[in-house]
């Protein structure tokens, strides 16, 4: 079973540079398992430049709703991937449910997190499988007010609980504030 290291933080705050930075470290075989979809010029453009940051020999995999699926397949193909990010892929699996987020039901919104745990859990079953290290980025999300729609607020309290369970599983996990990663998980803190 290969390392499982989460890395979060806040947005633009350095996480996904600091997990290709780690992950270079981790071997000469890296796989990119990569989560956004472009819906619109500014996703476009977004994707466009991880694309160019990372190195050409990283091979990517696109998956925006099952991660898991391509760890479970190229898992033992790689010294290491990085999936980037959590918080794209639970957005994604949340917008594959066809629901009225006006008034959304409690066994809607409790169908949709059993979903979403269930592919952390089948991802988290997959890494103790693969034979590579898994770097997970995701977005810390739940610093902020309360919000007032109800998709924000799920969303918001879903990715905590997917952040607690993937954090509770890793061997290292570091919180990234201002481009400065800070290990509060693992051995080297």
């Amino acid at each position: 079973m290969g390392r499982l290291t989460l890395i979060t933080g806040g947005a633009r705050s350095g996480k996904s540079s600091f997990a290709e930075e780690l992950i270079a470290q981790r071997g000469q075989k890296i796989g990119y398992i990569a989560t956004a979809r472009p819906f619109d010029a500014e996703m476009e453009d977004r994707i466009a430049k991880h694309r160019l940051q990372r190195p050409s020999a990283w091979q990517t995999f696109e998956t925006p709703t099952n991660p898991a699926q391509a760890l479970l397949e190229h898992g033992n193909q790689f010294d290491a991937l990085l999936l980037d990010c959590m918080t794209v892929m639970i957005t994604n699996r949340i917008l594959t449910h066809d629901i009225d987020w006006d008034q959304p039901s409690v066994d809607q919104l409790n169908q949709i997190e059993t979903d979403i745990l269930a592919q952390v859990s089948s991802l988290l079953a997959a890494a103790s499988k693969s034979k590579a290290d898994l770097v997970a980025v995701t977005n810390e999300v739940g610093y902020g007010i309360v919000p007032l729609a109800p998709l924000s607020r799920f969303f918001r309290d879903c990715a905590g609980r997917v952040n607690q369970r993937m954090a509770a599983a890793a061997d290292d996990v570091f919180l990234v504030v201002s481009g400065i990663p800070m290990q509060v998980k693992g051995a080297n803190q």
